[in-house]
């Protein structure tokens, strides 16, 4: 492993090395140097086993001149009298020599403090890697995370670490996967907080300044954040830092394309035909004459290919340029970046454009200055794919494919079908009722005039006081963030065939949030003889609020997109709003000890006060421990090079979930209505009272925020010369307090909508293993090998209410779509949003089996099933199919989550590879309801449906193809639509090659150490599933969701 993270590094080496003369007067080159008193000197740069090191600096010490090693180790520079050569590498101490010949064989001595990882602890915190002693997971690979083509930090973090759950919930460009640490915890969400360089919530300009990233999954090491944690883990990013040294420009490129896979095929016209003539006499009704093609030849013709109308390969493209320059005392640090990802769905796109600087003055040895600076600019589309009723997946599947894009007689929107006056003359009608409401599909993505923009801007300003006392550092920072979004939406009128909506609206809003934070933190840290000491006192308070507003303009006369204001609207609307001020106040304490590098100990405490709590009840501690035991280092173990590292830690902490509770839930919400006074008798009978203003939601002073604790127990060992290394975690996370409306005893005439309740109780506990394997063979060929596995049981362990039988009550959901009612639901001993449903035991084969499915008194259960119904599961035994009838049925969220990560380096070529996937998961398919089925309207379907059951087709899991449904195969809220999303993707593939000798032979670019790299990388290449929908990975949840994309994408790094 130590050898993999040395290369890793070493190319970067050569900039860093050469840059830190870049202070040095460049004038006095030429009256140092003298080429009639140059001489050449050759040599050879190897380690302590004596393999070459590859990418070794060699610079003249006071220059710029320098060079690099080759692949055997050897170089050749020329130096004048009396200069000296300094030697560096990554993970090696640097060495100063004077020639004294002309052949030199340098040995590189390992510089252990630089290969012993350090890892980001928060709040100034860090630790060698290999003593913690709480659950942290660490990406330091990010340079080669960053080739792939994904567009989101979330996105990179998928199958990274063991424990670590990012589910994309789609394909949508505008849209962050989500991210679950060790289980969900609370109904509102286990909030993840991210904190980048030290600042929750800054926002990360872009991936390419990431330098590294830390996961805190346990409660113990997540503490210290206390309520602001989420409840739901901490994740550490820190960027690209301004360095010392000579000018240099690095300039990354991604381009590619996406492409939605498996989609949908609906009928072309001809089946739809055969489909609708075979549904409509299955259930014994008369086929409308619309569909007879002699009176209506339009049907019978295909004039569109809707899913190919509305999906498109898409252009993927992600730019970033760093300028880096500086002395021992000023350096400064700029980077540019832009990203336009287009969405697969025609008119969607997110585009991001970017703006960083991290400056940092050194006033003297004791105080330096710094400023991160970050503004960023975002331009976002995209289409709600979800409707059940105007979808714009859903729409391609419903829309007939005999209609048209476009109205060839005006080149309007088309309809469903004809407009046409000499056709409707002709045959006596269009025949428009035929086809239900169907809205056309490229009118959704298109017609809509759509502005959304946001601007964000962060200013960090540090002081830092260091060593003035020995071991003490003081840190003060101040962070300000201003945020505004503008937002514009036209919606024109829709009067072509199918579902009109003959009025129009401009939307209009925008929002501007304030916000700033301080900290102020003291560190001490000091070693005296075998004991290691660190203490940490820090204070911090933020402050937000959110002005807003919308307007609705209504009735316009004229579309003109030049119109499009609201001055020219016929009625307005509008709306303002406020959020917050809102303010927190933390104290944060934390110490550490170690002794003789064997035993770890710390212990971290944090108080928060929230201002959106009533005062009362508005404060909590956050205490944690942790405690680890090297066994390794004992002297009863025998080190050798099977095992150099063996190590137990254990760990219990608590955080809070700040996020779970509005932020003026403390101050009374008013509502505003009207009153009709209704009193018999008297002047004021009938009187209309408006604008009557109340207290809308009842406040409870003992609210407090949800809580999470956890207590983790873990191993890590590292072997055979520490090219394996493992980490295997077990936890067990208690959520207490969550946040919800009280549903009982609450009076319905009260005036006063129920108040929030701290109730019911979520675990989580699992098992996480991380494996990886490094190997150098020799100096041309390396390898590795990584792979992580969690597995994971949720359950409600307590509901928090009971019925005056003292049986616990259940919490309700939602989940229904069209006709289809609500399928989710929690009961204690279940998952946390179970699905709740009535199982299915396939389908009836004959008439005579479905009429032999009786109850104990010889009654048929189901009455009218015939050959190719669903058989319902009787569960309560009462005869009936019924609500009574429904089980739990598990949940969205997976048992298993795993990865796999292997690849190879051979001279310049590097290729890896992933596999990800997770087990156990569950999807509720409900678009099958109006695809599978031909029950509810007269629209297209899926090419699926002429898979149906029939006498000729009876191993089908498709209820019979029938326009009526007497027996509820699909109004039924069954687990015929839950299916198994559990699948296996190659998530990634990349191939790269370094061009930096090829580059350097050019002499100029040679002297600046300047390198260069080419790649290729694809994302979700390929996915085995048993799921039948577009893509398993849907959220537990799929009307026909913005489906997740192929990427192929070529790229390259270059640095000047």
């Amino acid at each position: 492993m130590k050898k993999r993270f040395v290369s890793l590094l070493g190319l970067a080496s050569v900039c860093l090395s050469l840059s830190a003369t870049a202070g040095e007067n460049s004038v006095g080159l030429s009256s140092n140097y003298s080429i009639a008193q140059n001489k050449t000197i050759r040599g050879r740069v190897i380690d302590k086993n004596g393999d070459a090191v590859i990418g070794a600096s060699i610079v003249v010490k006071g220059t710029t001149r320098g060079t690099i090693t080759n692949i055997d180790g050897e170089f050749s520079i020329d130096v004048a009298k009396n200069e000296k050569l300094v030697v560096s590498y990554i993970g090696y101490t640097s060495q100063e020599i004077t020639p004294s010949g002309t052949d030199l064989t340098v040995v590189l001595e390992e510089d252990t403090e630089v290969l012993d990882e350090v890892v980001v602890l928060g709040y100034g915190a860090n630790a060698r890697k290999q003593d913690l002693s709480a659950s942290v997971g660490v990406l330091s690979n990010t340079e080669e995370l960053t080739t792939r083509p994904v567009s989101s930090t979330e996105s990179m973090l998928q199958g990274q670490l063991a424990g670590v759950t990012v589910q994309a919930n789609g394909g949508d460009p505008t849209s962050a996967p989500s991210i679950v640490i060790r289980g969900q915890g609370s109904q509102n969400g286990d909030n993840v907080l991210w904190v980048v360089d030290g600042v929750p919530g800054a926002p990360i300009a872009s991936m390419n300044d990431i330098e590294s990233i830390t996961v805190l999954k346990d409660a113990a090491s997540a503490a210290i954040y206390g309520a602001q944690s989420g409840a739901g883990g901490v994740i550490l990013v820190t960027t690209k830092k301004a360095k010392e040294g000579a000018p240099s420009v690095s300039y990354d490129a991604t381009f590619g394309i996406r492409q939605a896979t498996n989609l949908p095929v609906p009928l072309n016209a001809e089946q739809e035909i055969e489909m609708r003539k075979l549904s409509y006499a299955n259930a014994g009704f008369t086929l409308p004459q619309g569909w007879d093609v002699t009176k209506n030849p339009w049907i019978a013709t295909t004039r569109t290919d809707w899913m190919d109308e509305i999906f498109r390969t898409a252009l993927y493209q992600r730019h970033n340029v760093a300028f880096n320059v500086g002395t021992e005392n000023f350096s400064n640090r700029v980077s540019f970046a832009y990203d336009n990802d287009e969405g697969t769905l025609i008119n969607t796109f997110n585009k991001n454009l970017s703006l960083r600087y991290n400056g940092k003055f050194k006033l003297n040895k004791w105080v330096t200055v710094s400023e991160d600076f970050v503004w960023k600019n975002t331009e976002s589309q995209t289409s709600d794919t979800e409707s059940a009723y105007t979808g714009a997946i859903l729409s391609a599947i419903y829309m007939p494919a005999s209609a048209t894009v476009y109205n060839p007689l005006d080149g309007t929107y088309g309809g469903t079908t004809t407009e046409d006056p000499a056709y409707i003359a002709q045959y006596g009608s269009n025949f428009a009722d035929i086809h239900g409401d169907a809205v056309n599909p490229v009118r959704t993505l298109e017609a809509n005039n759509i502005f959304n923009r946001t601007s964000d801007i962060w200013s960090t300003s540090s002081l830092e006081i260091a060593n003035v006392i020995p071991g003490f550092k003081f840190i003060s920072r101040f962070t300000y963030n201003l945020k505004n979004n503008n937002y514009k939406l036209f919606s024109p009128i829709r009067d072509e065939v199918g579902k009109p909506d003959l009025s129009n609206s401009l939307t209009e809003s925008a929002y501007r949030s304030d916000s700033w934070k301080t900290e102020n933190t003291l560190t001490y840290d000091n070693t005296f003889g075998k004991h290691t000491i660190g203490g940490l006192f820090s204070t911090t308070a933020d402050h937000l609020a959110t002005r807003g507003f919308e307007v609705v303009g209504k009735d316009f006369q004229d579309e003109s997109a030049y119109l499009q204001y609201l001055a020219y609207a016929g009625s307005l609307s509008a709306t303002d709003y406020m959020t917050g001020p809102d303010a927190n106040v933390s104290l944060i304490a934390r110490a550490a000890y170690s002794y003789d590098d064997r035993y770890f100990v710390t212990a971290s405490w944090r108080r928060d006060y929230a201002g959106r709590l009533p005062k009362a009840n508005n404060y909590g501690d956050f205490p944690a421990a942790t405690a680890a035991w090297k066994i390794s280092n004992e002297k009863f173990f025998h080190k050798s090079d099977l095992i150099s590292l063996l190590k137990i830690r254990a760990s219990w902490g608590r955080v809070g979930n700040l996020g779970s509770i509005n932020y003026n839930y403390s101050s009374p919400l008013l509502g505003t209505t009207f009153w009709t006074e209704q009193a018999q008798y008297g002047v004021m009978s009938n009187k209309l009272w408006n604008n009557f203003v109340y207290y809308q939601t009842a406040v409870n002073p003992n609210l407090t925020w949800e809580t999470s604790e956890q207590t983790d127990i873990g191993l890590d060992i590292e072997m055979f010369k520490e090219r394996l290394s493992i980490q295997l975690d077990y936890f067990d996370k208690r959520t207490f307090n969550l946040i919800q409306t009280q549903t009982m005893d609450w009076p319905s005439t009260i005036g006063v909508d129920a108040m929030l309740v701290n109730q019911g109780e979520v675990r989580n506990r699992g098992f996480e293993a991380q494996v990886s394997w490094n190997d150098q063979v020799n100096k041309n060929f390396s390898y590795f090998l990584s792979a992580n596995f969690s597995y994971l049981k949720n359950w409600v362990s307590d509901i928090g209410v009971k019925d005056e039988d003292g049986n616990p009550g259940v919490w309700t959901g939602d989940g229904s779509f069209r006709n289809l009612p609500y399928m989710y639901q929690t009961a204690e001993g279940e998952p946390l949003n179970s699905y709740y449903l009535i199982r299915t035991y396939g389908i009836f084969q004959s008439d005579a089996e479905a009429a032999a499915y009786v109850d104990k008194n010889g009654n048929r259960i189901q009455p009218e099933a015939k050959a190719g119904d669903l058989k319902f599961v009787d569960f309560n035994g009462d005869g009936t199919i019924d609500d009574l009838d429904r089980q739990y049925c598990g949940s969205a969220t997976p048992k298993t989550t795993f990865a796999l990560t292997g690849g190879f380096t051979y001279k310049k070529l590097s290729v890896s590879a992933m596999f990800q996937g997770v087990g156990g998961a569950q999807a509720l398919n409900v678009a099958k309801y109006m695809t599978l089925s031909d029950v509810e309207g007269n629209f297209n379907r899926d090419s699926e449906i002429l898979n149906a059951w029939s006498l000729t087709n009876t191993s089908s899991d498709i209820p019979r193809l029938s326009k009526n449904d007497p027996n509820g195969n699909f109004s039924t809220p069954s687990d015929w639509y839950l299916e198994d999303a559990s699948y296996l993707r190659l998530k990634n593939l990349t191939v790269s090659y370094d061009l930096t000798d090829i580059l350097r032979k050019i002499s100029h670019l040679k002297e600046r150490n300047s390198r260069m790299s080419v790649y290729f990388s694809g994302e979700n290449l390929f996915t085995i599933t048993s799921y039948s929908g577009i893509d398993p990975e849907c959220g537990g949840y799929d009307a026909m969701k913005y489906p997740v994309s192929r990427v192929l994408s070529v790229g390259f790094k270059l640095t000047y």
